[in-house]
């Protein structure tokens, strides 16, 4: 629910960038830099969604931005497809094999320039018609939000686990699929956060290096959430038997009311 929450603010930030980014031309050198940084880094931290990297991403997101000014005056399509490119750089750096990460970014590149052609090839015509193209170029620029990738804390435990040594690496790779569960799971907005809550105090803590008290109570932590997710998992299978035996129940009433009227109308 989150996630597609965020996709639909991300369509509406796109669209809003991509009308104002056609308006730079009027504006002066400063004043056009300090937009396109500004709305490029918004996206980059809408398309991230999450506090873990988010520095990152706000680095992603200032680079495209230099990226698009040094081109656009050039190669105005290629412009757009770099900056969105780096938007989407930390959603690609999460994705988990290479394959992944090049079809990501390739794809975002594409959209860009996809997106641009579309805003700019009716830049001239009437508002109405105008606004409906930027939405349309909007939902192009949105279509890199179609390859799956890790969530941010998730990518975070991983990276700490390609740090890690021994017994904590397998813990970590144990919370990395835990996090993977529960993301899928329909919570209770209060249990999520408080999970999500321990999943961050997880991650701060590695990666502080802990001495050996400070590790046990984060192997302790890691230890609950892996069986929290197990228990919201197996909760998420009883909801699901309940409602085939909700189903088949209704399904045997019918049939056995229908057996019923036919009874009555022999009698």
């Amino acid at each position: 629910m989150l996630r597609r929450g965020r996709a639909f603010v991300f369509v509406g930030a796109a669209g809003l960038v991509l009308a104002v980014l056609g308006q730079l031309e009027a504006l002066g050198p400063v004043a056009s830099a300090g937009i396109t940084v500004a709305s490029t880094v918004m996206l980059a931290l809408i398309a991230h969604g999450g506090v873990p990297l988010a520095t990152e991403a706000v680095a992603f997101g200032a680079s495209g931005a230099v990226a698009y000014e040094a081109t656009r005056s050039y190669v105005p399509l290629v412009a757009s497809g770099l900056l969105l490119t780096f938007v989407f750089g930390t959603r690609a750096m999460r994705s988990r094999t290479w394959r992944e990460l090049a079809f990501h970014l390739g794809l975002a590149f594409a959209s860009g320039v996809a997106a641009s052609w579309v805003a700019r090839a009716n830049a001239g015509l009437e508002v109405t018609l105008w606004m409906t193209a930027i939405m349309v170029a909007a939902l192009l620029a949105s279509a890199p939000w179609l390859v799956p990738s890790d969530a941010p804390r998730t990518f975070a435990l991983r990276r700490l686990a390609g740090r890690a040594r021994g017994a904590g690496r397998w813990r970590l790779l144990r919370a990395v699929v835990a996090h993977r569960q529960l993301r899928d799971l329909e919570l209770p907005t209060p249990l999520r956060r408080r999970v999500e809550r321990a999943f961050d105090d997880v991650i701060r803590r590695t990666e502080q290096r802990l001495d050996g008290e400070g590790a046990a109570g984060v192997q302790r932590t890691i230890d609950q959430l892996v069986r929290v997710a197990r228990a919201a998992k197996a909760r998420e299978e009883l909801l699901g038997e309940l409602d085939e035996s909700s189903e088949r129940l209704a399904a045997d009433g019918e049939a056995l009311e229908a057996e019923v009227a036919a009874l009555t109308e022999l009698g």
